[in-house]
């Protein structure tokens, strides 16, 4: 049984190997970024959509510059209404690195902000980020609303957050992936009041948990002698612990809230000391035994990234190259059936995803959706392996099971 276990463990890393080799699944994923917009006004003829776009650096591809790493990205951020494109812009922007490391890496990265003025409405908007060198794209649509500053008294925008770097130059942070590890971090909203609405106001930011309990509260009181106003304060991102929280903006006069905002944000530990450690433990389960789990999963925080380290640097097959390119494909696959295979169980844990992770991308699909007298099926080849896997929607949820080869006759 064990030699069984070490012969298949053996053919999967292989198997990862050839497939990161060919960046089949690296194209078929698209570019993993994350983003987010905030809305700011900047005078009573002038409204701003701020895009802040983060993309890790293994997302991109680098060719040599001298003796520079060097990736080209073209970034929009469009506009539409009922499918008519409204506005938008396009950036080009350059990333030079000096570390080969670092190229391989998908926790850092890059991260840019633009600006760009906007009609008010609804809107749909398109942020797509596209790859020169490799013609690789990822995009994600946000609807949004954009206010009619002649129509309203009195407004405060959703909070953004930055944090200071050299020069006093400010670096926009993603609230969906606020890092503990950072020191104090800012965060800024604009406020826009008619005459009617000037006067001393306080400023109350309320961060409530998963639970909707109040885990924070910041009080500032401050003096509305403008149009439009500006606020900073400094917000206390080590209070928080791990997880999900919304951030709810007041702007309350004599006890009354007048405006308000809100803004979710995800607070992320890192990595070795997270929830999502343990998580990827787990999903590793087609790659280890009992004994390896046993000792990723007990390991003290503090030595979690030794005992991380050594499984996948005995695991990996090229322990030379400065890529852990087993880790780095695995939970490519990994998170690729997460995204695609979902169902009532994480796409990971489903027949099609263990397939795909074991196997990954099959050389031909065969979609089967309307038989007669069959569910749905799909039968998945692998050409250079002799292979072949058949699914069906017994339950006829979307939530394909394996049939053994002897029971294909159950069309």
């Amino acid at each position: 049984m064990k030699s069984d276990f070490q012969s298949f463990r053996i053919f999967l890393l292989a198997t990862l190997l050839v497939i990161f080799s060919s960046h089949s699944l690296f194209s078929e994923n698209g570019i993993q970024f994350k983003s987010d917009y905030t809305i700011f006004v900047e005078n009573l003829q002038k409204t701003n959509i701020s895009i802040t776009v983060f993309i890790p650096y293994n997302q991109l591809n680098f060719t040599i510059e001298d003796t520079l790493f060097k990736a080209e990205v073209d970034i929009s951020a469009i506009l539409y209404k009922k499918s008519k494109q409204i506005g938008g812009e396009i950036w080009r922007k350059k990333v030079l690195l000096k570390d080969y490391e670092k190229t391989n890496s998908g926790n850092e990265g890059i991260t840019w902000t633009f600006d760009f003025g906007s009609q008010h409405g609804k809107f749909d908007l398109h942020i797509n980020v596209k790859d020169i060198n490799s013609l690789r794209e990822g995009k994600k649509i946000e609807k949004i609303e954009v206010i009619d500053i002649e129509k309203e008294g009195f407004w405060v925008s959703k909070p953004g957050f930055y944090l200071i770097k050299e020069g006093d130059e400010k670096e926009w942070l993603i609230p969906a992936d606020l890092n503990v590890e950072l020191d104090s971090i800012f965060s800024f909203v604009k406020i826009v009041a008619d005459t009617a609405h000037m006067g001393e106001y306080l400023l109350r930011y309320q961060a409530l948990d998963e639970k909707e309990n109040l885990f924070l509260k910041l009080n500032k009181y401050i003096e509305i002698d403008s149009m439009v106003k500006k606020v900073f304060l400094t917000f206390p991102i080590k209070e928080f612990q791990e997880g999900d929280y919304t951030i709810f903006v007041e702007l309350i006069k004599e006890g009354k809230t007048i405006a308000r905002s809100s803004k979710t944000i995800t607070i992320n530990f890192p990595f070795f000391l997270s929830k999502r450690y343990l998580i990827r433990v787990e999903q590793m389960s087609y790659i280890t035994n009992n004994k390896e789990v046993k000792k990723l999963k007990e390991s003290k925080p503090d030595e979690r990234e030794k005992a991380w380290n050594e499984f996948w640097s005995k695991e990996d097959p090229i322990p030379q190259t400065p890529a852990k390119e087993t880790s780095e494909e695995y939970f490519r696959r990994v998170d690729f059936t997460n995204e695609k295979f979902s169902s009532f169980q994480s796409g990971w844990r489903t027949d099609r995803g263990r397939i795909y992770i074991i196997y990954g991308k099959p050389d031909e699909i065969e979609h089967h959706p309307f038989e007669k007298d069959a569910p749905p099926y799909q039968i998945w080849y692998y050409y250079n392996l002799g292979k072949r896997f058949i699914f069906a929607d017994l339950s006829m949820t979307g939530d394909y099971t394996q049939i053994r080869e002897r029971d294909e006759n159950f069309r």
